[in-house]
């Protein structure tokens, strides 16, 4: 017989007696010679994880082995090694025992029975209660130690400029990074924006802390903190669930001598000057306005088309991957596309369909002609049918159990496979519920959708920008753009259906011709130079 051995800790109880790693393998690999279980060196495993997660790398891998029948049986320490959580020890037994394996711990006997299964929920609840009395403990020894003029916390990658001395609990710097530090405050006391300095850093070859590239949020996060001054708090964030909240300032505790300054204060103070009118003048952008903005994107990358004013005057949309970023060089080449232009080619189509009660009509009429091979009202009775045969299968399982004709473990069993049967048919029923409500009575339609579009029709021709842009927005419409070829995607969104349209603009010198048949409009454009203001009139 084959036996897996999995022993944990986490780093609440490393240091316990008789749960170190060590220790829990020998035990394990005495039990299991006793009981005749051979155990491979690949079937040992071996973690530092909290137990209140289930979801654990290594722990993982080992149930993977159960699923595929590769074990006989597992052996761990104690049921707290599995997990802290009782409802989580029961899931792990009755998931071990589907596949055929046996649960065996070491300090305690676990059998398959009601007794063993009470036990093991006492016990697991027991290790959950014990974990949240180490989280209030280990929560109130930080305190202690802040209040004593000592930074509780030592893990994790650190801050920038600084190690950790583990025998002080202070920070002490380090002179090369210190020396980036003072360059990163100087640069952004002069001027020079966040993006900038990353720039620069990087080009200059300077990691990160982790070894990564530096990015504008990284700079402004490290000139926003006051640490660099010798300033340091503790307490500012606290945990609810799983989720870090900020705490009040009045609630942050001082630590002083805690973290040596590297940065002067009126160094300091000056970077937060620049910092905030910097963002400043960038809220005040863009200075021009641009209708297809989040609508527009590259026909050749795929990255937004962003707006932009040459000689103050000629407005332009161009591609975003065209610009470096902090972290790469351009990785598009795509021309500018005048902005006037192409603005009054996609509202002028926005119009046809806003105004023409017959385009949409003509696609209602389309869609609703289609033919059907399904028969949905026979598909939506079949499954309702399907719905309330589960409902009564439920009830007669109860009935049998109630009267002792199976058992509790059968009872559970069968009422699960009902209940997923009886929810597969339920999604079934709610997809075609809402193929249901796609179908399109023309007739009633018709006046409605006319009197809508004489409405808006009454209003177009004072549409502020703001309105414009809420119609490109209700009506999703999509740009695909290059200096040579516009692509225009536009969705009705009527509560009874969805109509694409697609039109494509090819172009070369403004003049226009249509093709009556396709009902595609073609363009033709010299493209323009951007640079050369006497071509932009």
């Amino acid at each position: 017989m084959i036996g897996a051995i999995y022993c944990r800790v986490s780093t609440e109880d490393q240091e316990k007696e008789g749960t170190s790693l060590s220790s829990q393998m020998t035990a394990c690999l005495e039990k299991a010679t006793e009981l005749g279980y051979e155990v491979p060196d690949e079937l040992v495993y071996k973690e530092t994880y909290s137990g209140l997660a289930i979801d654990r790398p290594v722990f993982g891998t080992l149930r993977d082995k159960i699923k595929a029948g590769s074990v006989d049986a597992i052996i761990a320490y104690s049921p707290d090694r599995l997990s802290r959580v009782g409802e989580d020890v029961l899931t792990l037994f009755k998931e071990f025992k589907s596949a055929g394996a046996k649960l065996i711990f070491v300090n305690q006997q676990f059998e398959d029975s009601m007794t063993g299964k009470m036990l093991g929920f006492i016990l697991g609840w027991a290790s959950e209660f014990e974990a949240a009395q180490i989280k209030e403990r280990t929560r109130r020894g930080k305190k202690t130690k802040a209040q004593n003029g000592y930074l509780p916390q030592g893990t994790g990658i650190g801050l920038y400029g600084y190690k950790w001395d583990k025998v002080t609990k202070k920070r002490v710097p380090i002179e090369k990074e210190a020396k980036v530090v003072e360059l990163i405050f100087r640069k952004i006391a002069e001027g020079h924006n966040r993006y900038e300095v990353a720039r620069q850093l990087n080009e200059m070859g300077i990691p990160t802390k982790s070894g990564s590239k530096w990015h504008p949020l990284t700079i402004e996060r490290m000139v926003k903190n006051p640490a660099y001054t010798g300033i340091t708090y503790f307490g500012k964030t606290t945990m609810e669930g799983k989720c870090r909240k900020r705490l009040p300032r009045e609630n942050w505790m001082v630590l002083n001598d805690v973290t040596p300054a590297i940065i002067e204060k009126a160094l300091f103070d000056r970077a937060q000057l620049i910092l905030k009118e910097t963002k400043t003048l960038r809220r005040g952008r863009p200075q021009n306005d641009y209708l297809l903005t989040g609508h527009i994107k590259c026909g050749k990358c795929g990255s937004p088309l962003i707006g932009s004013c040459l000689g103050h005057k000629y407005r332009y949309y161009h591609c975003r991957a065209t610009y470096p970023t902090s972290v790469s060089k351009p990785t598009c080449h795509a021309g500018y596309i005048r902005a006037d232009g192409i603005e009054e080619l996609v509202w002028s189509e926005v119009r046809k369909v806003i105004e023409n009660p017959s385009v949409i009509l003509t696609q209602l009429k389309r869609k609703a002609k289609k033919p059907s091979s399904r028969n949905i009202e026979k598909e939506i009775a079949d499954a309702k049918k399907t719905v309330e045969k589960c409902s009564k299968r439920e009830e007669r399982l109860l009935t049998l159990f109630e009267v002792d004709s199976i058992t509790r473990e059968e009872l559970v069993e069968r009422v699960n496979k009902v209940k997923t049967e009886k929810a597969t048919a339920e999604q079934k029923l709610s997809q075609l519920m809402s193929i249901k409500k796609e179908t399109i009575d023309i007739d009633s339609l018709e006046a409605e959708v006319k009197q809508y579009c004489q409405q808006v029709k009454d209003s177009l021709d004072i549409c502020s920008f703001i309105n414009k842009r809420i119609a490109l927005d209700v009506l999703q419409v999509e740009v695909i753009a290059t200096p040579e070829k516009y692509d225009v995607r536009i969705a009705v969104p009527l509560e009874y259906t969805t109509v694409e349209r697609k039109r494509e603009f090819k172009l070369s010198s403004f003049k226009k011709r249509i093709n009556e048949t396709s009902g595609i409009c073609n363009l033709t454009y010299q493209p323009l130079d951007p640079l050369n203001p006497a071509q932009c009139h």
